[in-house]
């Protein structure tokens, strides 16, 4: 579905922000990029809608390299979540969902059945929520909308860069919740940039963990909890099995038990 062919990208007067990086992402995964700031995630991410364009290599979707498609087209074709959403402010969270089927040409009762499909995928009732403005809605619901318009033109891939990390805890519980039933119900194949080792272990069916422009180590959640290999990985491994380590002791003292 995707392949990244010796991916590069290089800023003017800097080093690799992504160093020749293959990857493939089969039809239907959820793949996590992981890794701290800096480390080329979100580059590697937004070069595969070509909001950011690669120095050198290939990148593919569906074998067809991606540099030959027209941007437009290629956008309109793959879902974009981000962290801060950008709703349109001056347009009902029904047009806001509507922008790319008008977009596309659908037909306007054909546009109204899919406001309200969406809208009600992501947990919002239509007739509640689709007159509203982005300023009458909290956070979690704003980023909900966010959803339903990124999925909108029924795209098959979804490239999401932080999408859950400004929101509050159970929000963003609830959230990544939600995402990984309507990944698995729409089968949609799925790129997700974290810097969250707990939200990357609990939702991705494989994690390719980056550093320095490079990917480390991908593999299964469970092959980098039990065998992490390089150190850095290692690291990263740690802190969600020492926070677990931590919630377990809590626990037995809470019963009265010797830790």
């Amino acid at each position: 579905m995707i392949n990244l062919l010796e991916a590069a990208k290089k800023y003017d007067g800097g080093d690799w922000a992504v160093d020749h990086v293959t990857l493939r992402v089969p039809e239907g995964e959820l793949l996590v990029l992981l890794g701290e700031s800096g480390c080329g995630k979100t580059t590697t991410l937004k070069m595969i809608n070509r909001l950011i364009e690669p120095t050198s290599g290939r990148i593919e979707i569906d074998r067809r390299d991606v540099s030959t498609l027209d941007v437009s087209q290629l956008r309109r074709g793959v879902g974009y979540v981000f962290q801060n959403i950008g709703l349109f402010p001056h347009m009902t969270i029904g047009g806001n969902v509507a922008v790319v089927p008008q977009l596309l040409g659908w037909a306007g009762d054909a546009i109204a059945d899919r406001v309200d499909e969406l809208l009600t995928l992501v947990n919002l009732d239509p007739e509640l929520y689709r007159d509203r403005m982005p300023h009458q809605l909290s956070g979690g619901q704003r980023q909900r909308v966010g959803l339903a318009r990124a999925l909108a033109g029924r795209p098959r891939i979804m490239l999401m860069d932080e999408p859950f990390g400004a929101l509050d805890p159970l929000t963003r519980d609830t959230l990544q919740t939600e995402y990984r039933r309507i990944h698995r119900q729409l089968a949609l194949t799925t790129v997700m940039v974290t810097h969250d080792m707990t939200e990357a272990l609990l939702l991705a069916d494989r994690i390719a963990v980056m550093s320095q422009g490079r990917i480390l180590r991908l593999d299964t959640p469970h092959c980098l909890l039990t065998d992490p290999g390089d150190p850095y990985v290692r690291q990263l491994m740690e802190t969600p099995k020492r926070q677990a380590d931590q919630l377990e002791a809590l626990l037995v003292a809470g019963n009265g038990e010797t830790p």
